[in-house]
């Protein structure tokens, strides 16, 4: 998947399918219009390499009068990122910090330093939202841009945000994230498709409650920040051989014939720039449906249709 340009969060994944065939899909692609720089979805606070430790520490308060000034943490909502004012998570808002690392490892290189923020913020959000393969769903990752953070050479802040289903922005939220998929399940933060991804060049973005062929199951980070990129063959075998085992359980236990596990995983591109991710899909092989299909087990997937 491709990290967009500055202002976006577009991944771009080549993908391998329940065929083989390798394809690529959008991921929502553009943040609030005051948003921070470009980055991607993330998973737990694992301690990234080179780095001295991490504060995952426990949520800040969401006094409305604090500023960027006031040290970042874990927990805390913003939805002015021009001036970077805390907001109440209880209240409109569109970011919120899921991660603070201590890690000052290649501030000599910007290049580096940056694909390293990326993956560090990609590696952060499975485990914020409390779900082992939630690293891919409406809710996407993002670092705090430099810019904001005074402390940034010695640290990479993380953020998150939902996503609108249709792909328009970043939604104004009232709640939290944290444990989000945890607490509210996966199936509402899932994204559709209306052509398989398997065997679209370009799979687009649609609302669920629209007609789709694919909707993701959740996603994994396969790869390190700084590492080569393994190859197409390589990635492939890794996604698919994930994306299965989480259709089965996500299907209820079952392998069907007409429900089919399929995988859309960072391409060389995305891969040099931090973005090491797998996504995950069922895509229908035949025609398609509007019910989610989690637990569907063996009933006719008629009665999703």
């Amino acid at each position: 998947m491709a990290t967009g340009a500055a202002g976006a969060a577009c991944l771009a994944l080549a993908a391998c399918g329940s065929d083989g065939g390798t394809v690529s899909v959008s991921a929502p692609s553009t943040t609030a219009s005051t948003g921070p720089s470009a980055g991607s979805s993330a998973s737990s606070g694992a301690t990234t390499p080179g780095s001295s430790g991490s504060s995952a520490g426990s949520a800040a308060p969401s006094g409305s009068g604090a500023s960027a000034e006031a040290d970042f943490a874990p927990g805390q909502c913003y939805d002015n990122t021009v001036n970077w004012k805390l907001t109440p998570c209880d209240q409109k808002h569109k970011l919120e910090i899921t991660q603070v690392v201590t890690n000052d490892q290649y501030a000599d290189d910007v290049q580096k330093r940056s694909v390293l923020r990326t993956w560090t913020c990609n590696n952060a959000l499975g485990g914020y939202l409390g779900d082992p393969a939630g690293y891919f769903s409406l809710v996407l990752a993002q670092p705090v841009p430099t810019s904001a953070d005074p402390k940034n050479a010695g640290r990479i802040v993380c953020a998150a945000a939902v996503t609108k289903n249709d792909d328009s922005g970043y939604d104004q939220i009232t709640y939290p994230i944290k444990n989000l998929l945890k607490d509210k399940g996966y199936v509402d933060y899932r994204i559709c498709t209306p052509e398989r991804p398997s065997q679209s060049d370009s799979p687009k973005i649609v609302p669920c409650t629209e007609p789709h062929a694919a909707e993701t199951i959740g996603g994994y980070v396969i790869g390190q920040a700084n590492t080569p990129y393994p190859g197409e063959a390589a990635t492939d075998k890794i996604s698919l051989d994930k994306c299965k085992a989480l259709a089965k359980t996500y299907l209820g236990g079952v392998e069907r014939k007409d429900v089919v596990a399929a995988s859309n995983h960072s391409g060389p591109g995305p891969w040099g720039r931090g973005t090491t991710l797998t996504a995950c899909f069922v895509e229908s092989t035949n025609g398609k449906f509007v019910k989610p299909l989690k637990d569907m087990k063996n009933q006719p997937l008629s009665k999703f249709q």
